[in-house]
Order: structure tokens, then sequence, then C-alpha cells
């Protein structure tokens, strides 16, 4: 069958996949002059005797959300038009493919980057549950990244519309990410998707579903009383904290799990590093700023201009976890604005203010190792973020003046530690 050139009064480009139920087309709206992702149902399966209503009552519920749901990571519904004779659904065209080509174990993404891409699905799905929607079918597959990296959550023809009545259809979903109360065919309510976007979290962190069956029947079992791998099992360097927080997403038991996505987001949020605001200053602003800071008083100003190229510098929020304790790393900071504390085994052990620098010990090890501590930010931080392989670009000179900063930080903290030890000795 040839590709129809236009649809009403959109002009279609290419086909984009095609799937068992209907075919995407890219396409033009002249209109309002973007471009658009076009599904066309196709429409002898609505006359399946088995299936059909069930594709009817998708078809109905998808049309139904067009400009209703607007969230900057839901993907937006357009329009609709639902016909006996034809069927389709226009959309916002996102396109950077879809979560699932890194849900394989050699096409991983950065755990920092996983823990971004959750966080902001938790709040699109808390705006999707507060406009009465549940998804129902959360997978890698319905998670689009944008041309810069963002990610769009897509297909709401699985949703659940809480206020509207209807009998509620329980095989909806994809049966490696469908939660113990959504197999068992009960009512459903959003912890259904909190159960799901932990799954997603787990292959997306491992490469590995957490459960694995030759049939259907064996997967259902599993989901219903088997325990998964540990994630560390499977990735050693994924901190405990962000095992737990998956495993209890994914907990079997709806009591034990998170209760609401703020409280999922908030735990996802303390994980950090990815927060920060977009920082308005200029280099020369940021030059001027390193120049006063005692830190940097013995470089040059041609090295300081060297440590800006190289430097990523950031704003962070209070409470954001900049560092965790057992994580493996080789990256140091320096505290431009603001304080943080630093703790081991949930005990505090220092302060860290301006003009003053953590995780060196790494660096000048040499190589990546375990940190000995967890660095939380106790103010709103500017920091500024420097990498070993950016460090090795600068000149020898250069490096010469970070080690002996840092020699005399170590001679400071050492100074400081023997004025504690003198004072409780007496």
């Amino acid at each position: 069958m040839q590709q129809p050139a236009t649809l009403g009064k959109y002009t279609l480009t290419r086909k984009l996949g095609q799937g068992a139920t209907s075919s995407v087309y890219l396409g033009f709206d002249p209109f309002a002059k973007r471009e658009v992702a076009i599904k066309v149902l196709k429409q002898e399966i609505l006359n399946d005797p088995k299936m059909g209503k069930l594709y009817q009552r998708q078809l109905d519920n998808e049309a139904s959300l067009a400009g209703k749901l607007s969230h900057p990571h839901i993907v937006a519904i357009y329009d609709a038009m639902i016909g006996d004779d034809a069927s389709h659904i226009v959309m916002e065209y996102v396109s950077g493919g879809t979560l699932e080509k890194h849900s394989a174990p050699d096409n991983l993404l950065p755990i920092d980057r996983v823990v971004e891409y959750m966080f902001k699905c938790c709040r699109a799905l808390n705006y999707a549950q507060f406009n009465g929607v549940i998804h129902r079918d959360i997978k890698p597959a319905n998670m689009l990244l944008t041309e810069d990296g963002d990610i769009k959550i897509s297909d709401m023809g699985a949703a659940l519309l809480l206020d509207i009545e209807q009998t509620q259809i329980s095989n909806i979903g994809s049966p490696g990410y469908m939660s113990p109360e959504q197999l068992r065919g009960e009512v459903l309510t959003h912890q259904t998707d909190i159960y799901s976007l932990g799954v997603v979290m787990y292959r997306l962190l491992s490469g590995h579903a957490p459960f694995h069956a030759q049939n259907l029947a064996s997967l259902c079992q599993q989901v219903l009383h088997a325990t998964p791998p540990p994630l560390r099992q499977l990735r050693p360097d994924i901190p405990p904290q962000l095992e737990r927080v998956v495993m209890r997403a994914m907990h079997k038991d709806r009591q034990e799990r998170y209760q609401n996505w703020k409280d999922f987001g908030s735990d996802l949020a303390a994980l950090g590093r990815f927060e920060q605001k977009p920082l308005d200053i200029n280099q020369t602003e940021k030059f001027t700023t390193l120049r006063e800071m005692s830190l940097f008083r013995d470089f040059t100003d041609i090295e300081l201009w060297e440590i800006l190229r190289i430097g990523e510098w950031q704003q962070q929020p209070a409470q954001t976890v900049l560092m965790r304790e057992d994580e493996l790393g080789d990256t140091f900071y320096i505290i431009i604005e603001g304080s943080v504390s630093v703790t081991k085994n949930g005990r505090l052990l220092n302060l860290i203010r301006s003009d003053d620098c953590f995780g060196e010990m790494a660096y000048i090890s040499g190589r990546v190792v375990p940190r000995s501590a967890t660095v939380t930010a106790g103010t709103e931080v500017t920091v500024l973020k420097i990498s070993p392989a950016q460090l090795a670009k600068l000149s020898d000179h250069c490096q010469l003046h970070f080690n002996q900063a840092f020699l005399r930080v170590m001679a400071d903290r050492l100074r400081m530690a023997d004025d504690r030890f003198a004072k409780l000795a007496n």
C-alpha cells in the first residue's frame, strides 16, 4: 500500500514505524508550522471479535487527552480524529528515539543521567495523576528522548482515566513491567506506575530485567512471588542509596512501596547532582571570583583561565548529595560559595565552606577509588567540578600549583584536627 501524501491538513513526510495496531508517520502541520507524529490506526483491528473493544477503548482514551495534558516531560497530543473508516492521533514529534536502546548492558547511560530522567518522569506522572490519569504501560519503549537529551513519556493510549466510569481492563501493559496488582487484575492506583518506573530504573541501571522466564506464565509467577537479584550484584558501582530507592519502588507490597510520587521524586533528588541551576555568569566574573580566592593565590592569570576552560561551574540547591560514601569516583570539587557537610555512616565529620575543596584525595591517589565519606550541600552552593582527565590537559605549572594548594588544604585540616584533639584531651 502506497503511503498517502497528505492526511487532512497534514503533509506526510515518511513512515517512522509500524506496529500490530497502527503505523506512525512523520508529518508537518502547515498552520502551526511544526513537525508532528501521526499515529494511524489499522481500522480492521477495531472489528476484531476478541480485542476490538479494548483497542477502541485505548483509542478513545488517547483521543480524549488531546490538549489536556501539558507538561514538559509528557508527549503532547495535539489532535485526534476517530471515524468509521479512518482514525488517527496527532502528537508532538520527539526525534531522539526511546530509552529502549539504553536498556542493554553494553549501552547503559551514566547513573546520574538515569536518576535525572527518572526524577523528571516522577514529576510528569505526578502531574498526570493530578489530572486523573494513570499510565499503566510505563516501559523504556514509551520514554522518548528529545534532540537535546531531555525525556518525554509517550503512549497514553493505555491510560486509565480516573474521572470516567469504566470497567477496568487488567491486561493492558507489558508483562515484565506490570505490577503484581496489575497481573492480579485488581483495582489500580498510581502505585502501579510507581512499580513500573522502578522496573524501568532497574533495567536502565543494570542492563538486565529483574525477572527472566521461559514463558509468560512463569514470568507472571516471578513478578508475583520472586525477589530480583540485588542491583549492586549486577553493577557494583551503583550507590547503595540508589539501590534502596529502586527496590522500594518495586516492592510487591503496596504498603511498603512509595505511597506517592513526591516521596519517590524527593529520594531521587536527594541522590542529586542534576538539579543545578543555570548560571548567568560570564567568564570574566568567574575569573574575578577565582582570583579573590586564597586557594588560587599562587596561580597566574593565564593558569586561572586554563582552569575556567576545563572546569564545570555548577550551582546546587541545599540538601543535594554531591558525593556519596563508597561511590566510585575521581572528580573533585572546589567550593566557590556556600557550605557542605561531610558525614560517614551518618555521623558528621566536618563542615567545609567556600574557598575550600573536597574529593581531592581521589585525584591525589591517581586512580578511581571509593569515596570515604558523603558530602551534602548544607546551603545552596556554587562549586567548580574538575575531572583528573581534564586536569591532565593543564600546563605543568598549573598542575604543580594544584598539588601545592591541596597540600596546604591537608595541612590546615591536620592542624584543625590536632586542635580539636587537644581541646578534648584537656
